[in-house]
């Protein structure tokens, strides 16, 4: 901020991407879509001190987008840019998905021996976004985000560079409060872990998620990470089983008919 600039003087927004304009009603968030659209109408005039803050569903692209229409306008000298430090994406092998905007985790570190944290990182084309868009981000969000963050708490902590594929037991989940497209803490604690068989790892965990200081969602898992042939093999011999069971029935259900 500039000497003498006092903080009544400084107009402070949200920058989210364009897939939460819903979320973009309130005075002090903007889509990028929305805020290049203010400052090409000179809503913002030259000398008058921005700060941007770094929402949900940003690209750096899109950042660059901003930063040129503020060059243009005459605003890039009074205003301040704050992007998120969300840290690095987890990657394919840790979270088990194949697009990069699919991915939910973001900075994952170790906090101690059972205890592990990390960054929601939400993308504007996330597969659970395209076709469903409220004020704030649906629970089958923060689901997902739950089981990715167990999967790369188990590739990058437990599984010590074996191939393992993983399965849930149960997933029970509790929601606090509405979660919003802006920064959120994830924590996920192992409550136990058998890990004696190397064949098979089983795991029971708790995984919560935090907004603006207030518990958003509780997820508890149990969970197990077999040996990618041993789960192959069971996956086989079930599909076997479906299959037999289903064409038995077929006469009947034609006979029906």
């Amino acid at each position: 901020m500039a000497v003498g600039v006092t903080m009544a003087d400084v107009t402070t927004l949200f920058l989210v991407g364009d897939r939460f304009a819903p979320f973009a009603t309130l005075p002090s968030v903007r889509t990028v879509s929305q805020f290049v659209a203010d400052v090409r109408g000179g809503v913002h005039q030259p000398g008058e001190h921005l700060v941007l803050a770094e929402g949900q569903g940003l690209t750096a692209f899109q950042w660059d987008r901003v930063r040129f229409e503020l060059e243009r306008a005459g605003l890039a000298e009074s205003t301040r840019i704050v992007e998120s430090d969300r840290g690095p994406l987890c990657g394919q092998a840790e979270t088990h998905k194949h697009r990069e905007h699919n991915v939910l985790i973001a900075g994952l570190e170790r906090l101690g021996d059972t205890r592990y944290r990390a960054a929601l990182r939400l993308h504007g084309d996330q597969e659970l976004l395209l076709d469903h868009q409220a004020s704030h981000v649906q629970g089958m969000v923060v689901l997902e985000a739950a089981r990715q963050m167990f999967l790369a708490v188990g590739e990058r902590f437990y599984a010590d560079g074996a191939h393992y594929a993983y399965t849930l037991g149960s997933m029970e989940s509790s929601f606090q409060a509405f979660l919003y497209p802006l920064d959120t803490e994830i924590t996920c604690e192992v409550l136990t872990a058998d890990v004696s068989d190397p064949e098979q790892l089983d795991f029971d965990v708790r995984i919560d998620f935090e907004q603006a200081g207030l518990p958003v969602a509780s997820v508890r898992m149990r969970c197990s990470a077999f040996r990618s042939a041993v789960l192959a093999h069971k996956e086989h011999r079930g599909a076997e089983r479906a299959t037999r069971y289903l064409l038995r029935r077929l006469p009947q259900l034609a006979a029906a008919e």
